[in-house]
């Protein structure tokens, strides 16, 4: 009996520590990937950080061939990040934390070593309805130093306001103010980094098109000198040798604004023009000038259509024209970031790609990574056989086939085009390789279906009125026959003939409510399920005759929620489950009854189509449709036991993604969750959906054991049966070391102290442990 009980102690001490081991990839087209700010480390080789279009700072450690998430702003309030920095000796960044019209508006200050935010600089005039902070500066050698540019509407007029501290953030004084200033607008700030109490002002233009200038001020503030009146400016660039020697560039301007580069050797007292020749093309302004901080006779001024470069501190130029508007090639450049390791590299961040170049600016090469600026749009097929992943891009869409990890794309648009509606798209869930595509040209709504994942595609309908596509589902008896959901219409497609495909408008019980949900049942084609706001029908002839079917579903009348999605289990086609904003109901008799098996607002829901009892589901966002600007939190839950219990992948662990969809693709006790992220691009969660069991796992004594636990540099695996591979995560679920030499002790003196997961697979299975690595 002593046995018995230990062993029974074991297994369930076996399941407490058993974790979920996922990982989150980035799977976007790395062709289309967009980053700004990209910026090299000072201090480590091959290190890149960015900012991606959104709320994720990013950082590369390979030299851009490679990328992850560094830090990821919770987005408490819908906001963006801008103007990331490297500072204080590149050991920090600081960024912009830009929260329209709200107090979550900040400027942060990011430890790079710990990985936190060690500062947080709040503007004084938050109560503003539309405030943004549209610059700054922070002193590096006082980060208490800081100089901020904020800007609101007051009485129907854009109003520019700044502000200075010298207690970190602590008092602020307001050191320029448009309506007193001939309404002049700011266009950037900065703080001397020889001194602090010395300011810059680059000023615009005003509404009645008087031309600001240059403000500087040796006090603080307190008072202010122009100097070359008559232009407006932007750029401003110190040598990082010599603060008093500074360029200054002109930004956008009216008539008799003039393009120059100026330079000041005296502190900003005087200045001079630097003799370029520029090339006019649309806006003629400078965007960035940088000095290599390791050769300060390499000078780069970016244009607009021209990168200009200097080898002799200023003394002769190089001029490099772009006479096209083509953001492929270099369009709009934005900042530049030497490399402190290697001659003449640079990184160019522009309008839309970041480039590579490795002559100075002479030429330049794509930077490619990940971070494309999804259009959200993302959907899978899943088979035992076959995996296919299709996301939104640039209005259009690109299939990826997951067997042989190639890409195709479909309706993208070229940047100059601005694009349109995008092109929402929908896989066939029976049949491979079929796609359903929606958009809205002009007035025109367009359905269409395509048998090659979207080549060859065939028009199903068309109308002056919105179709706007909203499930698809498949006979499996019968896979020539779809049914959709197209808004407030429901329609029965016949695809036997795809040069005569017959489409028939189905009427619905709910004239004028939106169909969310659409499913033909798995073993009978005429048996539909469909849902209307709160309520779930269905009809056992083709749509002839519609049964509410509600009981269990009391609670969401009561509550005013809606029902967003419906599933039947491949595995049981007894069982259906529903989507909605009260959480997830499941019915065992095919809809005549349901029950509440979690309380989570879900979006998504799926069945394992592999695995039995398991399900996996999606919230979106985690405050429901607080419209117009939900927290775009998004969460993944999933239950190994149908339902009976539920684990969470957090939106933490999601990088608080921005998405408004997600698919699935299911393998052997696994799923691969997909997001459509807006500035991640593809997104890929993977879940181990494994479960132990007693037989194979502790009856047999096949226990697995690491020892030293807690290990201070390294460990050492025990077990009855081979190790074929050993992975560790860290309790985010991101993988941190990969083992395929199991044979010796496994190194982890390279890993900060903490909690660990070690998955290891054997070759009678998989198990993970938890392990702790210490002093």
């Amino acid at each position: 009996m002593k046995k018995l009980t230990t062993l029974l102690l074991l297994f369930f001490y076996i399941l407490i520590v058993q974790k979920i081991t996922a990982q989150v990839e980035l799977e976007g087209a790395k062709d289309y990937g967009q980053l700004f700010n990209v910026t090299y480390s000072e201090t480590e080789e091959d290190v890149i950080y960015a900012r991606t279009v959104t709320n994720h700072i990013v950082t590369s450690t390979d030299g851009g061939d490679n990328w992850s998430v560094l830090y990821a702003e919770p987005l408490d309030k819908y906001a963006t990040l801008k103007d990331l920095k490297l500072i204080n000796d590149g050991t920090s960044l600081s960024f912009i934390v830009s929260a329209e019209g709200t107090d979550y508006n900040a400027i942060v200050l990011f430890d790079l070593a710990t990985e936190t935010i060690t500062r947080t600089y709040s503007p004084p005039n938050s109560f503003e309805t539309d405030i943004l902070i549209e610059s700054y500066d922070i002193l590096e050698s006082n980060n208490d130093i800081a100089l901020m540019h904020t800007t609101y509407s007051l009485g129907g007029a854009y109003t520019h306001e700044v502000f200075y501290t010298g207690d970190g953030g602590a008092n602020w004084f307001p050191v320029y103010y448009s309506p007193i200033n001939d309404n002049v607008a700011i266009n950037n700030v900065a703080i001397s980094p020889a001194e602090g109490e010395t300011l810059f002002l680059m000023r615009g233009g005003s509404t009645s098109r008087v031309i600001g200038g240059l403000f500087v001020s040796t006090d603080a503030g307190q008072t202010w000198e122009e100097k070359i009146p008559g232009n407006m400016y932007d750029p401003i660039s110190f040598n990082p040798n010599n603060a008093d020697d500074i360029l200054l560039g002109t930004g956008y301007g009216y008539d008799t604004h003039v393009e120059n580069l100026y330079r000041s050797t005296n502190g900003g007292d005087t200045w001079n023009i630097v003799p370029i020749t520029w090339t006019t093309m649309s806006q003629d302004n400078i965007n960035e000038i940088a000095f290599n901080p390791t050769n300060t006779n390499e000078i780069m001024v970016l244009e607009e259509n021209e990168i200009v470069v200097s080898s002799d501190n200023g003394t002769t130029w190089q001029n490099y024209v772009y006479n096209d508007i083509d953001p492929e090639t270099y369009y709009y450049g934005l900042t530049a970031s030497y490399n402190p390791f290697v001659s003449r590299e640079v990184l160019i961040s522009t309008n839309y790609y970041p480039f590579l170049s490795e002559d100075g600016g002479a030429t330049l090469s794509k930077l490619e990574n990940p971070f494309i600026n999804s259009s959200g749009t993302v959907a899978s097929f899943t088979s035992e056989d076959e995996n296919h992943v299709y996301y939104g891009l640039r209005s259009g869409y690109i299939h990826k086939d997951l067997q042989t990890e190639t890409e195709e794309g479909y309706g993208l648009q070229s940047l100059e085009q601005g694009f349109g509606s995008p092109l929402k798209v929908y896989a066939d869930p029976v049949v491979s390789g079929r796609v359903f595509t929606n958009n809205r040209v002009v007035n025109t709504s367009y359905l269409s279906v395509s048998a090659e994942h979207g080549a060859d595609s065939k028009l199903i309908a068309s109308s002056m009125f919105f179709l706007i596509l909203e499930d698809v589902s498949t006979s499996v008896t019968n896979p020539n026959i779809s049914w959709l959901s197209t808004g407030i219409e429901a329609h029965k497609v016949d695809l036997t003939d795809m040069e005569n495909i017959i489409d028939t408008n189905i009427p619905v019980p709910q004239t004028g409510e939106v169909v969310t949900a659409v499913q033909v049942d798995r073993e009978d084609e005429a048996t539909i399920y469909i849902t209307q706001d709160v309520s779930f029908y269905k009809s056992s002839n083709d749509g002839a005759i519609w049964e509410l079917a509600v009981t269990g579903l009391e609670e969401l009348v009561s509550r005013d929620d809606l029902i967003l999605d419906i599933e039947q289990n491949p595995l049981n086609a007894n069982q259906l489950m529903l989507a909605t904003t009260n959480g997830i109901y499941l019915s065992e008799n095919k809809g005549d009854s349901w029950s509440l098996i979690s309380s989570e607002f879900t979006n998504d829901v799926a069945f394992s189509t592999v695995t039995e009892d398991a399900i996996v589901a999606v919230t979106h966002y985690s405050d429901g449709f607080n419209i117009p600007l939900p927290e775009a939190k998004a969460k993944i839950i999933f239950s190994k036991d149908m339902g009976e219990t539920w684990e969470e992948i957090t939106p933490e662990m999601l990088n608080y993604s921005v998405t408004e969809t997600s698919a699935f693709t299911f393998t052997e006790d696994a799923v691969d969750v997909y997001l459509g992220v807006q500035d991640l691009g593809l997104v890929k969660y993977n879940i181990d959906l494994t479960t132990l069991s007693i037989t194979s796992e502790i009856v047999e004594n096949k226990i697995i054991a690491l020892y030293p636990n807690p290990a201070k540099d390294s460990f050492s695996i025990n077990s009855y049966d081979r190790i074929e591979a050993v992975t560790i995560y860290n309790m985010a679920g991101q993988e941190v070391k990969k083992v395929s030499e199991t044979n010796q002790e496994i190194n982890i003196s390279d890993l900060a102290n903490g909690l660990y997961i070690v998955k290891v697979k054997t070759s009678e299975g998989t198990l993970s442990k938890r392990i702790i690595k210490a002093n």
